[in-house]
């Protein structure tokens, strides 16, 4: 994906910065809002997905709401020639919802919810195997997950 798309016009760029806000607008009311026909915004949709600049539509839902009153991240010390090992079992764990391979001591953190401490501490021992881990519970979210600011040039 390029670092800044020279190809985004303002139309592309106001076209995404409204779907960040809403990503269940109508292609009309796309259209309304930065001044372009239904077809067109679909057209220009379809190529923003197309080129990968736009992917996915989400619902955004409370996890606490449905359950999972923990949140953490878990930053998971393992040597190289566990990485594979380690992937699977994250990509077969629901609780886990972001992994990152970082830089620094640490080769990945994970962001996961859990239903308890003790469901916590459960999802943290099946890592104990592949190396060693330094979790932070979450006390309170002061900034949530939000839209990227889109450079109009």
């Amino acid at each position: 994906m390029p670092f800044l798309d020279k190809a985004l016009d303002r139309l592309d760029r106001r076209l995404l910065t409204e779907l960040q806000v809403n990503a269940r607008l109508s292609s009309a009311e796309l259209g309304r809002r930065v001044g372009l026909s239904t077809p067109a915004v679909a057209e220009r949709i379809k190529r923003l997905e197309q080129r990968g600049i736009l992917h996915g539509y989400h619902a955004a839902v409370d996890s606490h709401s449905i359950g999972y009153p923990v949140t953490a991240f878990i930053r998971l010390f393992v040597p190289a020639d566990h990485y594979r090992q380690v992937q699977t079992v994250i990509e077969s764990m629901l609780e886990v919802r972001e992994a990152h391979h970082v830089t620094g001591d640490a080769a990945f953190i994970l962001k996961v919810v859990a239903a308890s401490l003790s469901d916590l501490e459960l999802l943290i021992s099946s890592f104990d195997t592949y190396g060693r881990t330094e979790t932070s519970v979450v006390l309170s979210t002061r900034l949530a997950t939000r839209g990227l600011p889109i450079k109009t040039s």
